[in-house]
């Protein structure tokens, strides 16, 4: 989701007021993604590891964003039929947001369930797959596991159970503001997904424009290096 500051700067705005915007557009995201059948999980990143990186003041201000936006949003979603969850080195948060995710997470399933939500927080890809191969590697030093045994399921497996990974691979990844890389976003699992860029900035980001990105996927395809 790129592009908050950008949008903020073009509009002589500090860069919280786009990030702001930018929650805007994620909430229309969301409600857009779960009424369609299709779409059963949408994962987005929301501060990554390398983001820790950033002045100590812009750093407070988006996670305390996150916190404020999940804590006035949860209600809703849930209701929504959408249910939280999320990826990353979240014991790297701070105590509050990292205690409001642990009970949003852990909540009940909405009765209704319609999408998964996946939120990255403190994530990056490179680093979800260094701590899967030292839990795979502690393992076998203990003698839990066969070398022979570690495959790319066992390591997808591992993904998912040490980083809490989605729950299945992406189809689809989506990048916001012109950037044409992934910028360590599930390196492992987006193997085979398929990329779109848009030179949008992520708070004009609409439903036209996923539509837009919806209808080029459809018309891609995917025979994921097998000829048929």
């Amino acid at each position: 989701m790129d592009g908050n500051a950008r949008w903020a700067r073009r509009r002589n705005l500090p860069s919280a007021m786009g990030h702001e915007a930018g929650v805007s557009s994620l909430r229309s995201l969301i409600t857009s993604c779960a009424s369609l059948a299709a779409i059963e999980t949408l994962t987005v990143y929301a501060f990554s590891a390398e983001n820790w990186g950033r002045p100590a003041s812009e750093v407070n201000a988006l996670l305390g964003l996150v916190e404020r936006s999940l804590e006035a949003e949860a209600e809703t979603l849930h209701g929504n039929g959408v249910r939280l969850t999320f990826i990353g080195d979240l014991a790297s948060l701070p105590a509050g947001l990292r205690a409001l995710a642990d009970r949003l997470e852990k909540r009940e399933p909405p009765r209704h369930p319609r999408l998964i939500l996946c939120v990255a927080l403190s994530y990056g890809g490179r680093q979800s797959v260094a701590r899967a191969a030292r839990a795979l590697a502690e393992r076998v030093s203990r003698g839990e596991l066969e070398p022979a045994a570690i495959d790319e399921q066992a390591l997808a497996n591992e993904l998912r159970r040490t980083a809490g990974g989605p729950p299945t691979d992406p189809d689809l990844v989506l990048r916001t503001g012109g950037q044409q890389r992934l910028s360590n976003f599930l390196t492992y699992e987006c193997a085979y997904a398929e990329l779109r860029t848009t030179e949008c900035l992520w708070p004009d980001f609409d439903v036209n424009e996923l539509a837009a990105a919806l209808e080029d996927y459809a018309g891609r395809s995917r025979t994921m290096g097998v000829r048929r």
